[in-house]
């Protein structure tokens, strides 16, 4: 999530004139791995989630997912339609009115994960493969940009993920037993393997550029997972990570909607690139941290209203369905 703000602050600073140098060239090849890391840990953490009832992914994944995306579509836009948003050029009116059919707006990773969820479920029985191929081949499709969108690059980034999501939701015991192995060691080796990657996928030919993109982000996200599971062991720093994570709506939702009131706030160059970067990074993740912990007990704004989360606790609690493919199901969270 903190390289989203990351992505997000660089992206308005751009458009208020900023010259964040380096960090812009950073960012770019962050788009390897941001979004695959993200949604194949999403498809980690919903693995057991997809093996309920269907009642039982409703109450326990689906529900929340699109309460909230609806929540604060209405929310960005009426904040949108005062406070400007130069990294869209769709009306905030215009995007709540066809968020439910057409989602144009930064939410979007909320409705590609009820797309995702329902699909992981659809499949559930078939063997792991058979959706990791199909998806796979999309995924590819959609690197090559040869998948119809209409003029929306959402559904270009939905058609390249959903197969990191369901790498995560049919193969989580192949990432926890990655995970168990993760030593310092192979951490280090797998910091130096992300940047010599990138410098080899650079070398590709065009020709091979898409299929090498995703192959590319594959081997990233889990060189990262290494790392991850590594830093976990270090309290100090795993503590505050662990915090935020645990956290991620908040930071996810809210954080677009401050970024876009303070970026213009500081005049480009008044301090060195480098620090606002810092800045704006910082205030997008401790803000809506602050904002989450002020309206603690306020049910219905991070999560379900009160009401309708104890009528679905009962469904939610539920012990998933034996599956048919092994390991697959009985694993996850």
């Amino acid at each position: 999530m903190i390289l989203v703000v990351f992505a997000h602050a660089l992206q308005l600073m751009g458009v208020h004139d900023w010259n964040a140098g380096a960090f812009d060239t950073v960012n770019r090849y962050l788009t390897v791995l941001r979004m695959p890391l993200f949604f194949l840990v999403s498809g980690i953490f919903a693995a057991t989630a997809v093996q309920r009832s269907w009642r039982g992914l409703f109450a326990s994944r689906l529900a929340l997912l699109v309460y909230m995306y609806l929540l604060w579509s209405v929310v960005r836009a009426v904040w949108f339609s005062v406070v400007p948003w130069p990294l869209s050029e769709t009306h905030p009116a215009v995007a709540l009115l066809l968020a439910p059919v057409w989602p144009t707006t930064g939410l979007w990773f909320l409705y590609a994960l009820v797309l995702f969820l329902l699909v992981a479920k659809a499949t559930a029985r078939f063997p792991a493969w058979a959706p990791l191929v199909l998806t796979g081949l999309v995924s590819v499709a959609a690197a090559y940009d040869v998948v119809p969108t209409g003029g929306n690059g959402v559904w270009r980034s939905v058609a390249m993920y959903a197969f990191f999501f369901l790498l995560g939701a049919r193969l989580p015991h192949v990432w926890k037993a990655l995970a168990d192995r993760a030593t310092v060691v192979l951490a280090v080796v797998a910091a130096v393997a992300i940047p010599l990657s990138l410098v080899a996928f650079t070398l590709l030919p065009a020709v091979l550029r898409g299929a090498g993109r995703i192959g590319l982000s594959a081997l990233c996200v889990a060189a990262c997972l290494v790392i991850a599971a590594a830093v976990a062991r270090w309290g100090p720093l795993s503590r505050p990570l662990q915090y935020v994570g645990q956290r991620t709506i908040a930071v996810y939702v809210v954080h677009p909607l401050l970024l876009a009131l303070l970026v213009p706030l500081l005049p480009a160059g008044s301090v060195p690139a480098v620090a606002a970067v810092v800045l704006f990074t910082a205030l997008g993740v401790v803000l809506p941290l602050l904002l989450r912990r002020v309206l603690q007990g306020k049910s219905g704004v991070f999560d379900l209203p009160a009401p309708l989360a104890r009528r679905l606790a009962p469904h939610a609690d539920r012990s998933p369905r034996p599956a048919a493919s092994g390991p697959v199901s009985a694993s996850g969270a």
